[in-house]
């Protein structure tokens, strides 16, 4: 391991930033979100950096500028001045970062996925950055966007369970439940006060069970490459599977295994609803996998008639199909 991963504390603390340009631009961008105070120190200045710069220094770098600094940053286009702020900042054992000079860094930016306060970093050591942000892509699809709100639950929620479960082992187990269980799934739906009150109970002394679920996913142009990563996400929970006849075998094996499956005719939506209702009830979550874009009347009648029920349900339509080429002019 050539660099070890780290997570720095900015928050208000000042980080010198040596250059003006568009590279030293994208640095100060990612030093103002996470809360740092920017000293930035050039003779010309992109606008939008004298906007996150608390410190402007329309100059050339002095190695006073590193006086209070707890990180420092050369993006320039020179290059003996970029090796000359990493000597100077190294003398002085500041961390110093220089853009496209790994053997001058004594730390490194890595690709980010931010779904703060959830944050995943990825790093080549600098030798490949473009592989480190077509991983970051890869993560960037798996991991859904409201990740975010299931760390601020548990941020709310830290000093309570740490109160009732003092042992490390009672509060691992709480939270591995409560980061893949039905908490979970009621952020991911977008229902984080339910989540809320689910890990409440279960704090109490009450088991978090939350209530049956109807998945309503809609199959789109029968190409499971085409799916939505929320319809493959239900797809892998659900306890029961009621799919159309028309749905391709290719789809249908994309849902959990151990899941009861029911083919159904797709006509059948009315007694549909109820019998999905009925499962629901049972505590089950039941998946309707819909043969192609299911008309929105229909889908709207079905996500009225089991709310009139009190039965919660998820709807995800499918994506549109590609319209077809245009013919070539003659």
């Amino acid at each position: 391991m050539d660099f070890l991963p780290l997570f720095h504390h900015l928050e208000g603390r000042t980080v010198l930033l040596v250059g003006g340009g568009d590279i030293a631009l994208r640095k100060a961008r990612l030093l103002h979100a996470a809360g740092a105070r920017i000293r930035a120190v050039a003779p010309c200045v992109h606008p939008e950096l004298r906007t996150l710069a608390a410190e402007l220094h329309e100059r050339g770098y002095a190695e006073h500028d590193l006086l209070h600094a707890v990180l420092a940053v050369a993006a320039t286009d020179d290059a003996t001045l970029n090796a000359m702020v990493s000597a100077q900042a190294q003398a002085r054992a500041v961390p110093v970062n220089v853009v496209d000079a790994p053997a001058l860094c004594t730390v490194l930016f890595p690709a980010i996925v931010d779904r703060s306060p959830l944050v995943v970093a990825v790093g080549s050591g600098g030798h490949a950055p473009v592989l480190a942000r077509l991983v970051r892509a890869k993560i960037e699809t798996w991991l859904p966007a409201r990740y975010g709100q299931l760390a601020q639950l548990a941020r709310h929620f830290r000093s309570q369970v740490k109160a009732r479960l003092p042992s490390v082992q009672q509060r691992r187990i709480f939270w591995e439940e409560a980061f893949q269980g039905p908490a979970a799934e009621a952020v991911f739906a977008g229902r984080p006060d339910q989540a809320g009150r689910l890990l409440e109970a279960w704090l109490a002394g009450a088991t978090a069970q939350a209530p049956g679920e109807v998945y309503w996913v809609d199959a789109g142009p029968g190409d499971p490459d085409l799916l939505t990563f929320r319809a493959l996400r239900l797809m892998q929970q659900a306890d029961l599977v009621m799919h159309d006849r028309t749905v391709p075998a290719a789809i249908v094996g994309l849902c959990r295994r151990d899941a009861d499956r029911i083919a159904i005719d797709p006509q059948a939506d009315p007694a549909t609803v109820g019998r999905l209702a009925e499962l629901a009830r049972q505590g089950k979550r039941a998946l309707r996998l819909a043969a192609g874009n299911t008309p929105a009347a229909r889908r709207h009648a079905a996500r009225d008639a089991l709310a009139s029920l009190d039965v919660p349900c998820q709807m995800v339509p499918g994506i549109e199909a590609a319209p077809p080429p245009r013919p070539a002019p003659a």
